[in-house]
């Protein structure tokens, strides 16, 4: 068996490249650990934020799904004295289309005219879909007033 020493060779971790090697991974391992704890608070964010919307059908964060969609019959009880603080709020609503319009630039697509409120979609198309057409509509909630809420931008989908 050869003897490192004997031989004028260094032990590997004096050699400079796998101390490099060595530095490098203790680095990835540094990361490594940061990650998973970036991760693990932004997991615990993102279920406290579900808990924000707790008996308010159809509100998630950004980008988010929430656990149930609203519908014209749900509406009222989501939106009722509800105030979106600075962080974007989404909406999900189903339900039939009632208004499908366009500026030749945009699409609104409107659901709800009975409940009291109206949940209009601003898209980029119409997909095809027409009034009656039973849609999902998700998009960044903006409330006009008691009547009016208005999703910006906007995902619409035939259900």
């Amino acid at each position: 068996m050869r003897n490192w020493f004997e031989e004028g060779r260094r032990p590997w971790r004096t050699i400079p490249a796998f101390r490099m090697i060595n530095m490098t991974l203790r680095q990835s391992t540094a990361i490594a650990l940061v990650a998973a704890v970036s991760w693990s608070v932004l997991s615990n964010q993102a279920s406290s934020q579900e808990g924000l919307y707790d008996g308010r059908p159809g509100l998630a964060g950004p980008e988010g799904t929430p656990p149930e969609i609203a519908t014209c019959d749900t509406i009222k009880r989501t939106l009722d004295g509800f105030q979106p603080q600075r962080d974007r709020v989404d909406l999900w609503i189903s339900g039939p289309l009632t208004l499908v319009h366009t500026d030749k630039v945009l699409w609104y697509l409107a659901v709800c005219p009975d409940t009291g409120i109206r949940v209009m979609c601003v898209t980029y198309s119409d997909n095809g879909m027409k009034t009656g057409d039973h849609v999902i509509l998700a998009g960044a909630l903006e409330i006009q007033d008691r009547k009016h809420a208005v999703l910006d931008p906007c995902l619409a989908s035939r259900e």
